[in-house]
This record gives structure tokens, C-alpha cells and sequence, in this order.
């Protein structure tokens, strides 16, 4: 009868780690569905539809498949966040119980595959999850990216706290710094654990900046430093500041202006399962072991390996990973900043799903001239719509000038970095104004805000950009690694309480 049982088992889990492997994200048959619901029944006790009083002991392999099977089952009739949510949360569960079979036990190559399949399939749940809708639960500003940012920062800020650096601009700024990069190196040259947030917006200028920090933001939402990342176009007064435009024309502008600020719902509290538990130790065999709850206390992390998904550091890198597959890796829970699950590659366009945690849009494309020229025109400064017609007068001065005297008043030191181009984008108008500008920014700088030219640092350095003057995330891992050394910048010095005009 034990080798009948044994047997009944292993077909169990066969057909389990069948079926959410071939049928995860697509629709299952009705006798697959079946077949899935006698499964639940042979794996799971029948009995009171209560909870157990006490955690049971779960082998790892067991627990991932019981996750994996309810996800591809959810996954057939996912229609709402909620339901995708759901989804993703058992992926990643399986992926978590499945990386924690031991190394000494006889399923852990097969249980290696099995992650890397559960990865795949934890990611096409996410991009499903991505293209729904959900309703802002603000009135919209007229600009996707500018909706998508300020939800993310008010999401950061009510999980963290407001971050210690808050870096702003257009999208040079939003693909061109990277928080966690700067975090990490900031941290190992002993700077403390500093919080760092990019709420770069495409086709941001100084008038746009100015918006964001005065009017957007509540004095209890900015940051401690500002770290202002762009570019000559930024502070061009001479062409029609479209971004800035449709923003003061939106709905969410005239609500802003009548007091009504963006701001998140409440909510219910939530909280996890502390019954989902694996052995504190997981061995090859069955004997009894002592469990641990599947969410534990922080100060117990360095004694029990729990697990969450995060990207590589890119520290050392200096040339494109060839796969997407090879930058998901499983690391031990550390650091204080949510980590995102994928990495975007060779994206066209934006997209809210491929900016992480921090704000930051990683790009993977290399700006390679010969290839990049025969898909995109070659458009000199002098006929640059961004570029002519040109001044350093008018309105996005105002609002520099405007920038200044706020963070003045309010004692955050700015930062302003004119971030690197390329050598093909430098052409005699473009270096003629690059030299205007920097002439201008050090004359001012030496009033109230810190300037930092970059802009010449890798006119040759293809391989840090993703076109012509836009940083792929190895420019921005470089930049960051730069700047956190820079002696200029009066980085925060610890994370205590702090109050601004105090």
C-alpha cells in the first residue's frame, strides 16, 4: 500500500509539473481542467475547509508544484488585477519553494529547470498584467509617463518614505541615472543606506521641473537632494515647450490648481500567511525538521534564506548580456528598496512596465551609427526642432531661476548634471550651444545650485548609448558609478528624520 501511495504521488506531481509547464498562460481543456481538479484532491488532505491550526511540513519541491499548478490554473480566467496579482504572486512563490530544494537532494537539476521554466512563465503573467487598464486613482495629467511616474513615486513614498535623492528630467534623466546603481556604490563608500528615486519624465524641460517640485509635490513628498539630469534642449526658451503645455492644459492640472492633489487610497491593511512554511533546513530525506514561516522578521533574515527576484549588478559590466534569461537570477533578501522582475530589452517607445521600482527605464540597445542611420534620419543641429530656434532667455530661464529660489528657501541642495552625448550628435551647431550652456550653468552655479558637465565624458563610447544623446542602463550604471564619487555633490549623511526649511 506505501508503494501504491508512492507511486500515486510521483504520477501526481508528474501531471501537475505537466500541465504548468505546457498549458501555464494558455487555455486548458476541459479535461485537463478535470484532470487538475482530481490532482488537487490526491495532493491536498480532504477534510474541514478550515485553516490548520499549526504550520504543516511541506517539502519544497511539493509546496512549488502545488503553487505552479494554482497559478497556470488561475492564469485560464484571469480577467482583473487582482486576479493577475494573484497569478504572480504563486509564480513567484513556486519559484522561491523551488529554488529552495537543497543541494544534496536528487531533484535539484531537475528543480534548477524547473525555476528557469517558472521564470518565463511568472514574466508572461506580468506583461498580461501590464496591459490592463487600471483606472489612476487621480485625475490625469495628459501625459502617460508623467501619470505612470507620479503613481509609482506616491506608491514609493507611502511603502518608503520619501527618498533621500530625488532625480528629475527628461528621458536622459529617466534612462540615463540609475538609483539603485548610485545606492549601492553610495553605500559601499560608506554613505549609508540612502533612498533613491528617478522620476525623470519624457520631454521634461526647466518650466516642467519647475511644476513637478513647486506645485506637484507637497512639501512633505520632496526628497533631501535633487539630482536635476539633462541636457542643453532642457533649458532651450526658443521652441514650444509641448510637454509642459499639455500638462497645464489637463484635467489633473486645473483639479491641482483648485487644491485637489494626487494621492493614493487608503486601503485595507493586508497581511501574508505566516503558514506557508518550508523546513529551516531542507534535506534529501523525509525526516522531521524544524519550520520556519514563509515570512520572517527581518532580523532573522541572515539565518533563513528567503528568496525574491532581482536584477544583476551591473558594477563590472561593460558589454551587452546575450539573454534575458541570464540576468533573472535568485538572490537572498537584502538592500531596503523593492527590486523589479524583468529587464526590458531593445523597447521602442515607453513603457510603464519597463521602468522598475525606482523609476529608472533600463534600456539594452547599443547605439551602433551605420545601422542606426539607415532606420533613423540624420538630422543636423542646425534644423533641430529642439535646437532651433534657440535662447537661453525666456520662459525656461524664469523657471530655473524659479527652481533656484524654491530649493533655496526649502535648504535641498540642487544638482544639476549635463549628461553625456555621443560624437555623431556634437556637430557644430549642437557644440556651439553645448559651449553657451555650459558658460551660462557655471555662471550661475556659483550662486544656489551645484553643475556638474559631463556631456564630453564618452563622445565614443557607442556602446554606452541607446541613440545619439540617450544613455543605455551601462551609461547609466557608469554615470551613477561617477557621480557618486563626485566630491562636489553634499550626498545626505544618514537617513534621520528631517524637515524641510527647518
Amino acid at each position: 500500500m506505501p508503494q501504491l501511495c508512492h507511486r500515486l504521488h510521483q504520477a501526481t506531481i508528474l501531471a501537475l509539473l505537466t500541465l504548468s509547464a505546457s498549458c501555464s498562460q494558455a487555455s486548458l481543456p476541459n479535461e485537463a481542467m478535470k484532470m487538475l481538479g482530481t490532482a488537487e484532491k490526491i495532493v491536498r488532505p480532504v477534510g474541514s475547509s478550515k485553516p490548520p491550526s499549526a504550520c504543516v511540513l511541506v517539502d519544497p519541491f511539493t509546496k512549488a508544484v502545488d503553487k505552479a499548478m494554482t497559478a497556470a490554473s488561475m492564469a485560464q480566467s484571469a480577467q482583473s488585477q487582482q486576479d493577475w496579482d494573484f497569478v504572480i504572486s504563486q509564480w513567484i512563490g513556486a519559484i522561491g519553494a523551488m529554488q529552495a530544494v537543497p543541494l544534496n537532494s536528487p531533484k535539484r537539476v531537475f528543480a534548477q529547470k524547473k525555476v528557469a521554466e517558472y521564470l518565463k512563465n511568472l514574466e508572461v503573467a506580468q506583461q498580461k498584467a501590464s496591459r490592463l487598464n487600471s483606472p489612476l486613482p487621480f485625475t490625469s495629467f495628459n501625459h502617460q509617463i508623467l501619470d505612470e511616474q507620479l503613481l509609482l513615486y506616491l506608491s514609493y513614498v507611502a511603502a518608503l518614505g520619501p527618498p533621500d535623492v530625488l532625480i528629475v528630467g527628461s528621458s536622459r534623466a529617466l534612462q540615463g541615472v540609475d538609483p539603485q546603481q548610485l545606492q549601492q556604490v553610495l553605500a559601499s563608500l560608506g554613505k549609508g543606506s540612502l533612498k533613491i528615486f528617478n522620476f525623470g519624465v519624457n520631454g521634461a524641460t526647466a518650466q516642467f521641473v519647475d511644476f513637478q517640485l513647486r506645485q506637484l509635490l507637497s512639501l512633505e513628498q520632496l526628497p533631501r537632494l535633487i539630482l536635476w539630469a539633462d541636457g542643453v534642449r532642457a533649458f532651450n526658451s526658443g521652441r514650444i515647450d509641448k510637454t509642459y503645455k499639455s500638462v497645464i492644459n489637463s484635467q489633473g492640472y486645473k483639479r491641482l490648481m483648485v487644491g485637489v492633489r494626487p494621492q493614493l487610497p487608503k486601503g485595507d491593511a493586508q497581511n501574508t500567511n505566516e503558514c506557508e512554511a518550508i523546513p529551516k533546513t531542507t534535506t534529501a530525506n523525509n525526516q522531521p525538521q524544524e519550520m520556519l514561516p514563509s515570512t520572517v522578521a527581518t532580523d532573522s533574515i541572515g539565518t533563513f534564506p528567503q528568496w525574491r527576484l532581482t536584477r544583476i549588478s551591473y558594477n563590472n559590466l561593460e558589454s551587452p548580456l546575450p539573454s534575458t534569461a541570464h540576468r533573472l537570477i535568485l538572490t537572498q533578501l537584502s538592500g531596503q528598496t523593492p527590486q523589479r522582475l524583468t529587464l526590458v530589452q531593445g523597447i521602442t517607445g515607453y513603457s510603464s512596465f519597463a521602468i522598475d521600482a525606482n523609476g529608472f527605464l533600463p534600456v539594452d540597445s547599443s547605439f551602433a551609427p551605420k545601422t542606426y542611420f539607415q532606420k533613423h534620419p540624420r538630422v543636423a543641429g542646425i534644423y533641430d526642432a529642439d535646437y532651433q530656434p534657440f535662447s537661453f532667455s525666456g520662459q525656461q530661464a524664469i523657471a530655473l531661476n524659479s527652481i533656484k529660489a524654491f530649493t533655496s528657501k526649502q535648504q535641498i541642495p540642487l544638482v544639476v548634471v549635463n549628461l553625456p552625448v555621443t560624437q555623431e550628435y556634437l556637430d557644430t551647431w549642437r557644440s556651439r550651444r553645448q559651449q553657451q550652456f555650459q558658460k551660462l550653468m557655471q555662471q550661475k552655479a556659483s550662486e544656489e545650485f551645484i553643475f556638474i558637465d559631463i556631456a564630453r565624458q564618452w563622445l565614443t563610447r557607442n556602446d554606452y548609448f541607446a541613440d545619439p544623446s540617450h544613455l543605455n542602463r551601462y551609461g547609466a550604471a557608469a554615470v551613477s558609478r561617477q557621480l557618486a564619487t563626485e566630491s562636489k555633490i553634499p550626498w545626505p549623511r544618514d537617513n534621520t528624520d528631517f524637515v524641510h526649511g527647518s
